[in-house]
């Protein structure tokens, strides 16, 4: 389970078709730890409830990778990204990262979500987000889910 017997927690919050079996796995823990953690009563979740979800600070797994590009500040990333600056903080060392083009700096997982704009593309979005188009289909693309061709 974790090597860190005082683990931190993030929030998650639930979105539909989630189950706490999901929500488990991807964050490398257990349906017992969530409903424990959360002192949930059964396994019944909703859309839109926040959850506790416990995890350990050395683990890259609850972290994503940006890279820096021309003139991004902490501000323009936590737009971007939608993260709270705050949040780039508890990951990213402030006073010792430097936002010069072609570094790498941590993002904290969550639930990013990216409003589709006027003249945006596949492309675009993919550019703006920091994702690869298999990222992307990943996180949006469910099982039998329907889709306009």
């Amino acid at each position: 389970m974790y090597s860190n017997l005082n683990p931190t927690y993030v929030e998650y919050v639930v979105k539909k078709d989630d189950s706490l079996y999901s929500i488990a796995k991807k964050f490398k823990t257990t349906i017992a730890e969530l409903t424990d953690v959360n002192m949930l009563t059964n396994t019944t979740i909703y859309p839109n409830q926040i959850l506790m979800v416990p995890h350990n600070n050395n683990s890259n797994d609850y972290l994503d990778k940006y890279t820096i590009k021309e003139g991004d500040t902490f501000e323009s990333i936590s737009n971007k990204l939608n993260v709270d600056i705050i949040s780039l903080g508890e990951v990213n060392d402030f006073g010792k990262v430097v936002l010069k083009e072609g570094y790498v700096i941590n993002i904290p997982l969550k639930d990013n979500t990216y409003i589709i704009k006027e003249n945006d593309t596949i492309s675009s979005i993919l550019k703006n987000t920091n994702r690869t188009l298999e990222e992307l289909f990943d996180l949006n693309i469910t099982p039998n889910m329907r889709i306009k061709i």
